[in-house]
C-alpha cells in the first residue's frame, strides 16, 4: 500500500506542476488581452478596455452617463483557465489527503502539500470575490504571486521526490548557495516589478530601446507610479486614465531591475558552471533562459509588445524562477569533497 500511495503521490504532484505552470501562461494571456494586448488596431488600442465585461469596477469610477449592459461570455483562454484552476485545486486536495495516510509511513511529510493547498484556497477565494480584477492592481500583483508560490512549492516537492545522490561539487557549493539565494531574491523583486507594469498600464510608457523615447533618463513620477491604487480609473469611452509620468516611472525601476538581474544572473550562472556536474547543467540552463528573456524584453519594446511574445516573457521568467530553485535544491543537498 505505501508503495502504490508513493507512486499516485508521485504522479499527482508531477501532474499538478504542469497545471499550475499552464495556469500561470493562460492568466498571463487572460491578463494581456484584456488589457488591449492583440486586439484588432493593436497597439492602439492597448489600456482601452471592455466596458461591458468590466461594467462593476467601471461604474465606480466613471460617469454616470456609462450605461454597461449584460456581462459578456468568457472566451476560450478564460474557460480553459476556469477549467485549469477547478482541476488543480482537486489534485492539490487529493495531495494532501494521500501525503495524510502516508504520514506514518516516512512519506513526503504535511507541510509543502498543506502550504500549497493554502495558496490554492487563497487563489480560489480571490477568484470568487475578483472575477475580472483588470483594474484592481493589489488583486492582480496577489494573484500573481500566488500562482508562483504556488509553482515553486509544487516544483520543490517534485525536487524533493525525485532525490538522486548527494552530489560532489567544491568547497565553494556553500558559497554559491548564499549568492543564489540572493539571486531568488532578486527574481523575485523583478516579477514584482514585471506585475506592477501590467497592473498599471505601463508596458508602452516607453517605446524605444536603449532609450526610453529617445531620452536617457525621461521626465519620471515614481512616488505616484508605486502608489497602491486600490482600483483604477476608466474614462466613459473605456480608455484606463494613467498619468504618463507614473507609468514611465514603472517602466523604467523594471528595466533597470532587469539589467541589475542580468549581471547578477549571468555571474551566478558562469559560477554555476565552473561547479561542473549536475550544477554545471543547471548554471547553463540560467544562461540560456536569462539570454531568451533579454532578448523577449527588447522584443516586447521594438515591436510594442505582441501578446504572444509577452506572454512568452512571462512564461520564461516563471521557467527562470524554477531553474534558480532548483539549483538552491542542488546545493543543499551536495556535501564537499
Amino acid at each position: 500500500m505505501s508503495s502504490r500511495l508513493s507512486s499516485l503521490f508521485s504522479k499527482l504532484v508531477t501532474v499538478s506542476l504542469v497545471l499550475s505552470f499552464a495556469l500561470i501562461v493562460l492568466s498571463s494571456h487572460m491578463r494581456l488581452s484584456n488589457q488591449g494586448l492583440g486586439c484588432d488596431d493593436w497597439p492602439d488600442c492597448y489600456g482601452r478596455i471592455d466596458i461591458v465585461k468590466y461594467a462593476g469596477d467601471i461604474a465606480a469610477t466613471a460617469s454616470r452617463s456609462l450605461q454597461p449592459g449584460t456581462l459578456a461570455p468568457p472566451t476560450a483562454v478564460e474557460r480553459a483557465h476556469r477549467g485549469v484552476a477547478s482541476a488543480l485545486l482537486v489534485l492539490i486536495a487529493a495531495l494532501v489527503i494521500v501525503a495524510w495516510r502516508q504520514r506514518k509511513d516516512s512519506g513526503p511529510g504535511m507541510t509543502l502539500p498543506l502550504a500549497a493547498l493554502a495558496v490554492t484556497l487563497f487563489l480560489a477565494v480571490l477568484g470568487v470575490l475578483y472575477g475580472s480584477p483588470l483594474l484592481r492592481p493589489p488583486v492582480v500583483m496577489a494573484n500573481l504571486l500566488g500562482g508562483m508560490a504556488l509553482l515553486g512549492l509544487l516544483w520543490w516537492l517534485h525536487l524533493s521526490l525525485s532525490r538522486g545522490p548527494a552530489v560532489d561539487v567544491s568547497a565553494g557549493a556553500e558559497t554559491l548557495r548564499k549568492w543564489a539565494l540572493l539571486g531568488l531574491a532578486l527574481i523575485v523583486v523583478q516579477t514584482v516589478l514585471g506585475g506592477w507594469v501590467s497592473s498599471n498600464f505601463s508596458a508602452l510608457a516607453c517605446s524605444t530601446f536603449p532609450l526610453c523615447n529617445g531620452l536617457l533618463w525621461p521626465e519620471m513620477d515614481i512616488p505616484a507610479g508605486f502608489t497602491l491604487r486600490h482600483l483604477l480609473a476608466v474614462s466613459p469611452e473605456g480608455r484606463v486614465i494613467v498619468e504618463q509620468a507614473a507609468t514611465m516611472a514603472v517602466h523604467m525601476v523594471h528595466r533597470l531591475g532587469a539589467v541589475l538581474v542580468l549581471l547578477f544572473m549571468g555571474w551566478l550562472g558562469y559560477r554555476a558552471l565552473k561547479l561542473g556536474g549536475r550544477i554545471r547543467g543547471l548554471g547553463m540552463a540560467i544562461l540560456a533562459l536569462l539570454a531568451l528573456q533579454v532578448l523577449l524584453g527588447m522584443t516586447i519594446i521594438i515591436f510594442s509588445a505582441p501578446l504572444g511574445v509577452v506572454v512568452t516573457h512571462n512564461a520564461t521568467a516563471a521557467l527562470l524562477w524554477l531553474t534558480l530553485l532548483a539549483l538552491i535544491y542542488r546545493l543543499l543537498q551536495s556535501r564537499r569533497h
